[in-house]
């Protein structure tokens, strides 16, 4: 029979530092995916001639976030290095590990959804199109992810619900 692990206290993130995080975390994988895709694809646009089919653009773009997001989660230490800057981390919230394979991959589509709308409702603000069906649709995940943060008792977001992890301040 395995001993339990020793964990390090911790309490339920904060949204300020939540946000913080993932700005930071943006930026990198901006840099990230700037590296390993935008340089790549424009050196054989170049030197070929002939350009990149923009589905292959979108799935390398994919599969350096979801790499970078899903490897820190599931493979690391349970934080991204945004929220190592913080001292936050990703963790299961039934048994405090990091979460499983399965588990970080339903957070990363579910993070990666919840983006794509508020980008598409920031889009539509920006244009003043209110009347069309797509800005309330976009608006609508965004909301709601933020009002899970204040109705469920470790102050998740909804893709931090569907995933069953939460995202804590470590205190060493």
């Amino acid at each position: 029979m395995s001993e339990p692990t020793a964990r390090p206290k911790a309490k339920v993130a904060g949204f300020s530092l939540r946000v913080y995080s993932s700005l930071y975390d943006l930026i990198i994988l901006f840099a990230v995916t700037f590296l390993f895709v935008a340089l790549p694809v424009t050196m054989i646009e170049t030197t070929m001639e002939s350009g990149v089919e923009k589905w292959v653009q979108n799935l390398l773009f994919f599969t350096v976030s979801y790499a970078y997001y899903v490897g820190f989660w599931h493979m690391g230490s349970g934080a991204t290095t945004g929220m190592r800057t913080w001292k936050l981390m990703v963790a299961d919230i039934d048994t405090g590990n990091k979460p499983s394979l399965l588990a970080a991959s339903i957070r990363f589509l579910g993070f990666g959804i919840t983006l794509i709308s508020l980008g598409t409702t920031m889009v539509y603000l920006k244009t003043g199109n209110f009347n069309h069906i797509f800005f309330w649709l976009s608006s609508l995940l965004p909301v709601a992810s933020m009002f899970c943060v204040l109705i469920t008792p470790h102050k998740q977001t909804l893709h931090d619900v569907l995933a069953r992890t939460s995202v804590y301040r470590v205190y060493t």
